[in-house]
């Protein structure tokens, strides 16, 4: 058979002049048949030869082996006097490209690897399967494929991702029917985003999230669209305004649930007070000082004499909205949660010993413990007593007031989400939290009802019928911290109104970015490869001040990230 039929169709203007069958590759040498070549610059052609070179081109593998095609290709002369080029090279229509290293059928199946795979999967596929090439390889022959751009598009989610977190952003915009990317853009500027709008007068649908630069560009840019905002951002600002009012009242609420919460966990487990001895009191007890201890006293010395915010960041090395969060407060949070510590329950027996025989040994202790249903092991006692302060034996003398609670009876941001949840999705220690902690004041047990009511309208898409009446609630609640969310709520109604209405979600959005962004995280070029893959208008023409030219996204740098991420994790707060 005519291996020229083998290698090419027919009505391909070359021939194969002769194989070379290697033992792990196999060489095949070609040749044009055409007579004439039609010169770059004028477009005549021509048919008086000058010379020949060889052009050697990857191309499909045979039978597992790697393909080589070395191309016998000629130069012409140009015979026309006006033309400036007097020697031009042989062009070929298809398959060999003028200055490419590869065929085009090897080209389209090394990027339909990228696309699907991404940048070090393909590259481990193609040598698996005798195509060698490099990861960025084959991101550049992503970048340079043709995309197919998205027509008839009537509702798109807009949102910001990062092309190097806490440096450059850029905007995602997808197509909410189909949950396709459709266009990135190269920031989040609003001109560029109401610049985009302009150009697609058919968009019906909009959401977003709170960002006021989107909010603007879609009102101008696209003011027939209706705006939706994004319902987990309104959940989360609502837990934020929770957060804020459990802060305040941290002091008095954990007092009272870390009582609470000893009693019931000593009773649980049965430990008999001995004669004469009493349960320990709170005022007896100050948590073990730290860095942070340290520091929140300072600032509250620096507040006491009247400094400025900004004075005491500077002074403490401090960020301006972690001082302005601990103004209210008396009480540092711990950031420890949970139970109560296992050793705790047994400090009233700690101290009626330490008491009795000062030069105790901390083996006697610990059998002791044993006895009374301690399950942890000396090593462990020996570092939480350490961690206390408490000193056993000859070290006595230095021991300070046993604490009757190590960790925090609740974490206000935790406890927050606990307040805007489905409370039948929470465990009963959870509930129990909640519960106890709406008993110990009116304002948490009113803020509770009004973010479990707010999250019922999202459940129900109430909010067309009940939107208005739960502002003036909260307005009129006494609780400055609702009343400010709602005052928000305010500056955007409509958006929200539609969110708590209709079914359109920014949800698909906020997965492209997660998903965009935990690739980043693991492997950056990975990451990269599978976003451009959806992303039909990536790469289009952005204007500049120089004309119309391309502005590909910058290509992030490998390791430029942590590990691991908020689902929806924003670099600033948005109103």
């Amino acid at each position: 058979m005519n291996a020229s039929k083998l290698v090419f169709s027919d009505g391909d203007p070359f021939k194969v002049i002769s194989v070379d069958n290697l033992q792990c590759e196999l060489n095949i040498y070609v040749q044009s048949t055409s007579g004439s070549g039609i010169c770059p610059n004028c477009c005549i052609p021509s048919r008086k030869a000058h010379s020949y070179y060889i052009r050697r081109l990857d191309d499909l593998p045979v039978f597992g082996k790697t393909s080589h095609i070395f191309l016998r290709s000629r130069k012409f002369c140009c015979q026309q006097d006006e033309c400036p080029l007097r020697i031009f090279t042989e062009r070929f229509s298809n398959h060999f490209k003028p200055y490419k290293r590869k065929t085009d059928r090897l080209v389209e199946k090394i990027r339909l690897l990228g696309l699907l795979a991404g940048g070090k999967p393909a590259e481990r596929i193609c040598a698996a399967v005798s195509m060698p090439t490099s990861d960025t390889t084959v991101l550049r022959l992503v970048k340079s494929g043709d995309m197919p751009v998205s027509e008839g598009v009537t509702a798109v989610g807009v949102d910001d991702w990062a092309f190097k977190k806490r440096d450059s952003y850029g905007t995602i915009l997808v197509d909410l029917q189909t949950g396709k990317v459709i266009d990135l853009l190269p920031d989040r500027e609003e001109g560029t985003l109401r610049e985009w709008l302009g150009q697609r007068p058919g968009i019906e649908i909009m959401t977003r999230d709170r960002f006021s630069n989107y909010q603007k560009a879609m009102t101008a840019g696209a003011p027939q669209a209706a705006q939706v905002a994004d319902r987990w951002h309104l959940l989360k600002n609502l837990s934020e305004a929770v957060q804020k009012i459990l802060t305040k009242r941290y002091s008095e609420a954990n007092a009272v649930l870390s009582g609470i919460r000893l009693d019931s966990e000593r009773e649980e487990a049965a430990i008999p007070l001995q004669p004469g001895q009493q349960g320990l009191k709170s005022d007896e007890s100050p948590q073990p000082e730290g860095i942070r201890q340290q520091r929140f006293k300072q600032l509250k010395e620096l507040q006491g004499k009247g400094y400025s915010i900004r004075a005491m960041a500077r002074h403490l090395g401090m960020h301006r909205q972690t001082v302005k969060g601990y103004l209210d407060i008396e009480t540092l949070p711990r950031k420890s949660q949970g139970g109560i510590n296992p050793l705790e329950k047994f400090f009233p027996y700690i101290k009626e010993r330490m008491e009795q025989e000062p030069d105790m040994l901390l083996t006697t202790l610990w059998k002791e413990l044993r006895e009374q249903g301690y399950h942890g092991a000396y090593s462990t006692l020996s570092e939480a007593l350490k961690y206390h302060g408490i000193r056993i034996g000859k070290k006595a003398g230095a021991t300070k007031k046993l604490p009757t609670r190590a960790g925090a009876a609740f974490k206000p941001s935790t406890t927050a989400i606990w307040f805007v949840s489905e409370q039948t999705n929470l465990g009963d220690a959870q509930r129990k939290i909640v519960g106890d902690l709406c008993a110990t004041s009116k304002e948490l047990g009113k803020a509770f009802s009004l973010a479990q009511s707010f999250r019922d309208m999202i459940a129900k898409r109430s909010g067309n019928i009940e939107l208005r009446n739960w502002i003036v609630k909260s307005r009129e609640s006494g609780i400055s911290e609702m009343a400010s969310f709602a005052k928000g709520l305010l500056a955007d109604y409509a958006a929200i109104e539609n969110a708590l209405t209709l079914p359109w979600s920014n949800g698909p959005v906020e997965g492209k970015c997660e998903q965009a962004e935990n690739d980043q995280a693991a492997d950056v070029r990975k990451g990269w490869a599978r976003f451009v893959e959806e992303a039909g208008g990536a790469l289009a023409i952005v204007t500049t001040k120089s004309g119309e030219e391309p502005i590909p996204p910058k290509y992030p740098k490998a390791g430029a990230y942590g590990s691991g991420s908020l689902s929806t994790n924003k670099n600033e707060v948005r109103q």
